[in-house]
């Protein structure tokens, strides 16, 4: 399971530095000392995370396999009929499921101090069981973090200044909420307490981040904006959402590793 990444990436590897790079891992590589290691990312630097030839490869690919999945509804509808719309749902969970995998494992990358979009022949292939279970706990991670606007909501059934507020307030939780399912295995990453502390004891830096992954937000809004005025192909939509979402996992990583002793979480 991609949650036990860091685990399988140190067993054996005892006299390696854990924070080393998926890809200083494969390759043999013994990392420098620690010398950069809170030296924030240039802003440069984080917006080019996606630009290795994997990261382009994957963002490419994938937007290319969502705009696959909903043409292939249209060309079988004739005939399949009410069918073709399972066969789209299919292949979107297969799409989708991947898509997850391979953020997840950039988040875990970023931790250990990946610069670029990493390459997937260096992670172990994911089965069914394992894409099922990473999303569940994501999606668990998400709910823990949106209950209160959800609960409010459906009590409500009205969007009001107390329903943007509660989802204000529920989304400066959930960037951590996703830290720890990536990283964590199993139901530790799902404990409110951790993850309050972990906020807590990060809190000028966690500011930071949400206000960083608030822009990656709106430039998706943007995005959408933007195309739903142009004639822009889907496909070229799909494969913006997908390379800010590489940045966002970048973020994510990167703060772990910023402030791995502070968060002391023993990984």
């Amino acid at each position: 399971m991609l949650l036990d990444l860091p685990h399988e990436a140190s067993h054996g590897e005892a006299n390696r530095d854990p924070t080393a790079s998926a890809a200083e891992v494969a390759a043999g590589v013994e990392p420098a000392a620690d010398a950069d290691l809170e030296t924030p990312a240039g802003l440069g630097d984080v917006l080019l995370y996606p630009t290795s030839a994997d990261g382009l490869v994957h963002v490419g690919a994938l937007a290319l396999a969502l705009w696959f999945a909903e043409l292939s509804g249209i060309l079988t509808a004739p005939f399949l009929r009410l069918y073709s719309g399972i066969l789209v749902l299919v292949l979107k969970i297969f799409v989708v499921g991947y898509i997850i995998f391979y953020l997840g494992y950039c988040v875990f990358d970023s931790s250990r101090g990946g610069k670029r979009a990493p390459c997937m022949t260096l992670a172990p292939t994911p089965d069914r069981g394992e894409l099922f279970s990473q999303t569940l706990l994501l999606l668990a991670g998400t709910a823990i973090s949106f209950w209160p606007a959800a609960i409010y909501y459906g009590v409500t059934l009205r969007v009001d200044a107390w329903t943007v507020l509660l989802g204000a307030v529920c989304g400066f939780f959930w960037p951590m909420s996703l830290l720890t399912a990536v990283l964590f295995d199993g139901i530790d990453a799902l404990n409110p307490v951790l993850i309050a502390r972990s906020i807590l004891v990060t809190l000028p830096a966690y500011l930071v981040l949400t206000l960083e992954l608030g822009v990656l937000a709106i430039l998706a809004l943007a995005v959408s904006l933007v195309s739903a005025q142009l004639p822009v192909p889907r496909v070229f939509c799909t494969a913006a959402y997908l390379y800010l979402l590489l940045i966002g996992t970048h973020l994510l990583g990167r703060h772990y590793r910023r402030h791995r002793d502070r968060l002391d979480w023993e990984l």
